[in-house]
């Protein structure tokens, strides 16, 4: 498969009673890409899973989404479940982070 699929993924911490608020462009906070979140705490995850294989046909199947968004997935969790990382997000309840 000669493809890749990269992304970021954001989790904003948005305090009980905030509401979303708005991001500087007016839009609601968080929506998509790296612009403010207004009131929210954020961090941040990007792609890490890189396909080694090499490619064995130029055409895009089903198969190809169902593996890169596995992999995206299991990327995100793995980086996601690292005990600093829940104590990091975890903290952002209160104040810190």
């Amino acid at each position: 498969m000669p493809f890749r699929l990269r992304y970021d993924a954001y989790i904003d911490f948005i305090p009980p009673g905030t509401g979303l608020g708005q991001t500087a462009s007016g839009s609601v906070a968080g929506a998509v890409g790296p612009g403010p979140a207004g009131p929210a705490q954020t961090i941040q995850f990007f792609n890490g899973f890189t396909n080694t294989l090499p490619p064995t046909t130029n055409t895009f199947l089903t198969a190809d989404v169902t593996t890169l968004t596995n992999a995206m997935a299991a990327d995100i969790a793995a980086q996601l479940n690292v005990a600093a990382v829940l104590a990091r997000i975890q903290a952002f309840a209160s104040g810190g982070g």
